[in-house]
């Protein structure tokens, strides 16, 4: 075997750990046959669903009432949508049609046998995924629910009708993923609810077989779950079986689902959530997906106490990012995974979050109930005009989850410390700046997960994000589609708010390994007329040369010192001998995705230097040429010990020092 083969193999390992040995019975079984065995039809007892109260009333507000028939409409003239796309898969073309190419995955063939791995694969199966969550037939039920004489329900029943005859159980690729049945249990759950005494008796009945034979792929496929997908995956089966469960309390083995599904739903809680919000998902889509879990397990009734004080803290850390103020950074993998239904903006999540903060016992306003499908159609009606809580409103400076956001003057700024370890790119201490309601510096996006590695891995790793990289070296290292050969640990300071400036501080230990090991530092103020950044690291001399990527966003032009987006036109200094690139291929580099599958040129700036402190940034701020650190009047110096690391911020003019100490 090649060597790389081999070391491909020991990172494998060493990622799964103890889970390891169950994860290579599992693949075998899948070459062996034995999963023929595992996945033989089974013909089931037939038992009525019985609707799960997930839905509300259909709101009264005209606003999500037209959203909801427009959508509806597109639905039935373009397709469902897959990426901010209508796609005809599902509408005028089998289900098993992959959106990209037009041609078919196997339909007959168990699901096992099929490749949507390697490289001869025939495409990147999560477009035909995403269309077969059924979003958008809950969708469909919806305008059928608020009009009972539109084309709605007969375009649902066709597309009800034409899934179960060409999607039996266990064949096709619609049935490889455990997470995608679960999802689209909650979707069909909502679809009975809605028009279920509406629907043919046959249709349901086939609906109702196939949601049962979900429930038994989710209990076969647990060896699987528990040990390779201990993060979202997980989160969602145990949801869907929870969900089954109650559809169908009379069905063998119904007890044994909700059981089974309460219990790695709080395992699995406890793993992905710390105390002040953030989770394992270093990713404003995960962290919104996981969110709306969150949200369904609450509506079902009997949530746990630490599911509703999970769900508040969750939506108080997306609150405390800016949600509800427009547009936050996309960091980490984006893919506009969803739970709940709505006909608004994919790419929003403000919706999400003001749904779990209503269902946490917070106070929002109450035209919300109006802008935002979730609050429209899952949450209980809207009280009467009052106060809203202060969950809604956000400071001009916040930290949360290893994250500080600063909005000072026509700045907004979001300084990214740490990260988790799943669905996150390799960008510890990143900096993603608007100004005047401008994207400048924006996160490049995910692009693809299956599709090209060199796309893949040149929109995740470092030489993507604005983090400085000792002798060119990635943070993590990208090891496969999902993982990384490394970790690293981000640790942020509490901001420092002068009366003309907003000074944040964090550093991090991703590259303190290997020969030459160096923790990286970086201060970032923020004042009316300029943004500026100080780079730091606590062994000078060490590193032979610094690497820096400044993604800027599509619409920003470089014309030479200057950046220029709409309105804005702010210097740029700090970077001399910089160069731009943008829209290669070849190394990739100078792209931005604004969801996924799709990529466009974007202008990266690069440069190279070998100073261990530099300042960088901006706009118009007073610098000293001759002593590192100094800038507008302060001098910026770091402390480093093996716990911590502390700023001071020297006032040269009075001597007056303040220190923000960042500990391990």
């Amino acid at each position: 075997m090649p060597r790389i083969g081999l070391r491909a193999i020991a990172a494998d390992t060493r990622a799964l750990g103890l889970s390891a040995p169950i994860r290579a019975v599992y693949e075998a079984s899948k070459r062996s046959g034995f999963h023929a065995v595992l996945f033989r039809g089974e013909t089931h007892r037939h038992h009525p669903a019985t609707p799960v109260p997930l839905t509300g009333p259909p709101p009264l507000d005209d606003g999500p009432r037209h959203r909801c028939l427009d959508d509806a409409r597109s639905v039935l003239r373009d397709g469902p949508r897959a990426f901010g796309r209508r796609v005809a898969t599902g509408l005028s073309v089998p289900w098993s049609t992959d959106p990209l190419t037009g041609r078919r995955w196997p339909e007959r063939e168990p699901w096992w046998r099929i490749d949507i791995r390697s490289e001869a694969r025939l495409s990147d199966v999560k477009h035909t995924w995403e269309v077969a969550r059924h979003r958008d037939l809950v969708v469909l039920a919806r305008a059928a629910r608020i009009d009972p004489d539109g084309p709605w329900l007969d375009g649902l029943t066709g597309l009800l009708r034409s899934w179960c005859e060409q999607s039996p159980a266990e064949r096709g690729v619609n049935w490889y993923s455990s997470l995608e049945l679960a999802l689209r249990a909650i979707a069909w759950s909502q679809v009975l609810e809605l028009t279920g005494e509406r629907l043919p008796g046959d249709l349901v009945a086939a609906m109702e077989s196939l949601l049962l034979a979900s429930a038994r792929h989710l209990t076969v496929e647990l060896p699987y779950t528990l040990s390779s997908m201990r993060n979202n995956h997980m989160l969602g089966d145990a949801l869907g079986l929870i969900v089954l469960s109650r559809m169908f309390p009379s069905a063998r083995g119904a007890r044994w689902w909700a059981r089974t599904g309460e219990r790695m739903f709080a395992a699995q809680l406890r793993r992905h959530m710390a105390p002040d919000g953030r989770m394992i998902e270093d990713s404003l889509s995960y962290h919104r997906f996981v969110l709306e879990m969150l949200i369904v397990r609450v509506l079902l009734g009997g949530a746990p106490s630490g599911v509703r004080r999970d769900l508040h803290a969750a939506s108080l850390h997306l609150a405390r990012l800016g949600v509800f103020d427009g547009d936050v950074p996309q960091y980490g993998d984006w893919d506009e995974g969803r739970v709940l239904a709505s006909s608004g903006d994919p790419l929003d999540v403000a919706g999400s979050v003001a749904l779990g903060l209503v269902l946490s016992g917070e106070h929002v306003p109450a035209r919300w109930y109006a802008d935002f499908d979730e609050l429209a159609w899952y949450a209980p009606a809207p009280p009467p005009e009052g106060d809203v809580t202060s969950a809604v409103r956000t400071p001009p400076v916040t930290t949360s989850g290893g994250i500080a956001r600063v909005e000072r003057g026509p700045w907004r700024v979001w300084f990214k410390v740490d990260g988790g370890p799943s669905h996150g790119h390799a960008d510890l201490t990143s900096v993603w700046v608007r100004h005047d309601g401008n994207w400048l510096i924006a996160d490049p996006g995910t692009g693809t997960y299956n599709g090209p590695l060199e796309v893949r891995n040149g929109l995740r790793t470092s030489a993507a994000h604005p983090v400085r990289r000792p002798d060119g070296r990635d943070q993590l290292v990208p090891h496969r589609a999902f993982r990384w050969l490394n970790t690293g640990r981000g640790h942020l300071g509490s901001p420092l708010v002068l009366p003309d400036r907003t000074i944040l501080f964090g550093w991090h230990d991703a590259y303190a390994r290997g020969e030459r090991p160096v923790r990286v530092g970086r201060a970032v103020v923020v004042a009316d007329h300029y943004l500026a950044i100080v780079e730091f690291a606590d062994r000078p001399a060490t590193v032979g040369h610094w690497s820096l990527t400044v993604p800027l966003h599509p619409d920003v032009s470089v014309a030479g010192g200057t950046l220029v987006a709409g309105d804005s036109k702010l210097d740029l200094f700090g970077l001399d001998g910089h160069s731009t690139v943008r829209g290669r291929s070849t190394p990739f580099g100078g792209w931005h995705s604004r969801t996924y599958g799709r990529w466009e040129p974007a202008t990266w700036i690069t440069v190279e230097n070998r100073a261990d402190t530099m300042v960088w940034g901006l706009g118009r701020v007073a610098r000293s040429q001759s002593e590192a650190g100094v800038l507008d009047g302060l001098r910026l110096a770091v402390t480093w010990s093996p716990a911590a690391a502390t700023l001071d911020v020297t006032h040269l003019a009075s001597g007056q020092v303040h220190q923000v100490r960042a500990p391990r």
